[in-house]
């Protein structure tokens, strides 16, 4: 029986659940694929003592889960989160090498954190203790073994400071080794927004599939952080009206359409979507079960519970958190005929513009942001064609779909690299 409480192990199963089509046990007996392909190859646990600035010492337990490299170095996010634990590292490194294989990039899967209350540490405290994750990684991580990117609480401001820690402790500059940074340390234009620009990408393909024009559409946006604040401004961008938002303050709904520069500027001012004067406060779940054509779950896992998709109104569900919508509630939307853009897919737009930070880093060749913003439009556009084209011949969902062409990639690569 799976645990409910190990997201691990329900990523697990749904990885079985969608390779079992695929029939690799029978195709390749005795090589143990899907044993292969479901056990990391290395998870790193670790403690962190950090000094407080009150000279007392509090100590965090740090991770690193670096799941399966066979398409190229581990690649994943760090994310500084009370609510961190191994199970969930491990889970999100494993749907990173599933992720990276679906829009076909040379990487495998990694993730990393710190359980941690990160907004209650001051300025000091939260450089010391970024700069410390990195030292104790230092022989971990690199440009071609294991390239950190940021992920909840964590920006190109930690992914600065963990270059420089790490080039202090390695004793050689490889801007390579970490993506995300600032712009002026060697990040790419356009890396901030990419996941939320990569969500609306994909919702836009499936859209144009329904027959739905962005201009005529409305969307709700669960989570207002760095992918659900972009996706939004990318969405109004489109025509597209959005009209209910919300994050870990609440909601705030404005059927009229909300006006998201001036909710940016509330929530950068206030630090909370609650109390922006453009519209009405509500709960969370009423972001959720909005009626509008597009949602888009951009903030934790298991949002969208099988309760909650009941009550639904959107036609086309886009994922840009990972993992944001429990196997069961997918069941329900499938059989209800709500349209479901998989995580995998989703919010690849990230990994993707870190794949070209990484690619102009060992160039030491810099793209103009509309060569970036091209790429990444062509990239995901044509992973989700993919997706969609062997869906509709398969009768079958995008989710599956999706696994199905991410773990064929990684089966081939893994037979072709042999074991011994």
């Amino acid at each position: 029986m799976v645990d409910k409480g190990s997201l691990f192990e329900r990523a697990k199963v749904l990885f079985l659940t969608y390779a079992g089509p695929l029939g690799l046990e029978q195709k390749y007996p005795g090589q143990a694929l899907t044993t292969r392909l479901t056990t990391p190859d290395k998870s790193i646990k670790y403690r962190i003592s950090l000094g407080r600035d009150d000279g007392s010492v509090q100590v965090f337990p740090a991770y690193r889960v670096q799941f399966n490299d066979d398409l190229g170095p581990y690649k994943g996010g760090l994310r500084f989160h009370p609510q961190v634990t191994l199970d969930e590292v491990t889970a999100l490194a494993f749907w990173m090498y599933l992720k990276t294989a679906v829009v076909n990039l040379p990487f495998g899967g990694a993730k990393g954190g710190i359980a941690v209350d990160y907004q209650s540490l001051s300025m000091p405290e939260k450089e010391r203790l970024t700069k410390k994750f990195a030292l104790m990684l230092t022989n971990d991580i690199g440009a071609d073994t294991d390239i950190p990117a940021p992920d909840v609480n964590t920006g190109a401001r930690e992914m600065g400071w963990m270059l420089h820690a790490w080039r202090m402790s390695s004793g050689h500059y490889d801007r390579g080794m970490i993506t995300g940074k600032p712009v002026d340390m060697g990040g790419s234009l356009g890396r901030a927004e990419a996941t939320g620009r990569g969500v609306v990408i994909v919702l836009l393909e499936a859209a144009r599939d329904l027959g739905l024009a962005p201009e005529e559409a409305t969307a709700a946006v669960q989570g207002f952080g760095n992918v659900g604040r972009h996706a939004a401004l990318e969405l109004g961008r489109q025509g597209t009206k959005v009209v209910a938002v919300s994050d870990v303050s609440g909601g705030v709904m404005n059927e009229a359409g909300l006006d998201l520069e001036a909710l940016s500027a509330h929530v950068a001012r206030t630090g909370l979507v609650q109390g922006f004067p453009g519209g009405r406060s509500v709960g969370h779940l009423d972001v959720l079960t909005a009626k509008c054509d597009f949602l888009i779950p951009a903030a934790l896992e298991d949002a969208i519970t099988a309760a909650v998709s009941r009550d639904i109104q959107a036609r086309i569900i886009c994922e840009g958190a990972n993992g944001p919508t429990t196997q069961e509630a997918a069941e329900i939307l499938n059989r209800r005929g709500v349209q479901v853009v998989p995580d995998v897919l989703a919010n690849a737009g990230g990994v993707t513009v870190s794949y070209f930070e990484w690619v102009q880093n060992r160039q030491e060749f810099y793209w103009p942001i509309g060569k970036v913003l091209d790429r990444l439009s062509t990239k995901m556009v044509d992973a989700y064609r993919q997706i969609a084209e062997r869906a509709k011949e398969a009768r079958c969902s995008l989710r599956q779909s999706a696994y199905e062409i991410a773990i064929e990639r990684i089966v081939q690569i893994t037979m072709e690299r042999g074991v011994h």
